[in-house]
């Protein structure tokens, strides 16, 4: 590991080799920071993500689509992070009403308005997509996507190495976390929290391995129509 240009006040050793790692200083590792949200979460299982439903992951790679349900967003420029059809990361930046993206999406784990028309965020629901589907939702004003969605890289290895989520309505939660290496495959729960109200985290003392092209997600469900906030954090060491 890296030990120049660290700051001086550095005196935990975690915090240091973790901030290593946010710096780009440790060589073929990087991190992960999911986090997001889901307005009406309801008595069966979905998606922590802008949908109010279980996320539905692209079939086909196909080219991405930019549009806003408010047209005063055309001509925003919006960058799409995901993975190719072999499960190489692909980044791309489209406009809002214009053309497709030149690149294949296999797999979208996150969208961010670049340049918004309006001068600071987005005014519509600007939706990323590919194969037919909602690959991306971006809510007004929030200007990026708040998906917990996602995909390992080809030749990486991802390590997860904490899980949180909060709701300030008093009903019960079931949260959990899950992965998937396949399509067709079922999917294994990997973590489960039960929340009423109020905030919790999970913290893996030993990391959990999650090996390349791994689809991982939150899900939650309510015994009533409740919002819900979730993450979780991944270490990546790629080959």
């Amino acid at each position: 590991m890296a030990q120049s240009n660290r700051p001086i006040f550095f005196a935990n050793t975690h915090l240091a080799e973790m901030c290593d790692i946010a710096e780009g200083r440790v060589k073929n590792v990087s991190k992960i920071d999911k986090f997001g949200y889901n307005s009406q979460v309801k008595t069966g299982f979905e998606t922590i993500w802008d949908g109010n439903n279980q996320y539905t992951y692209i079939e086909s790679a196909g080219t991405a689509v930019v549009t806003s349900s408010d047209s005063d967003d055309n001509g925003s420029t919006v960058e799409l992070q995901g993975l190719d059809a072999d499960y190489n990361l692909i980044t791309e930046v489209v406009t809002v009403g214009g053309s497709a993206s030149t690149n294949s999406f296999y797999r979208m784990f996150r969208a961010r308005v670049i340049v918004a028309n309006t001068g600071t965020t987005n005014e519509g629901t600007i939706t990323v997509t590919v194969d037919s589907k909602s690959a991306a939702i971006i809510k007004p004003d929030n200007a990026q996507t708040l998906m917990v969605v996602y995909t390992i890289p080809r030749r990486t290895t991802g390590y997860l190495i904490q899980l949180d989520a909060g709701s300030s309505k008093d009903v019960e939660h079931n949260i959990r976390i899950v992965t998937r290496n396949g399509v067709g495959n079922a999917w294994n729960t990997k973590a489960f929290i039960s929340l009423r109200g109020g905030f919790v985290e999970k913290n893996f003392k030993v990391p959990l391995r999650i090996p390349e092209k791994t689809d991982i997600e939150i899900q939650c469900k309510s015994d009533r129509d409740s919002a819900i906030s979730a993450g979780f954090e991944l270490i990546l060491l790629s080959k």
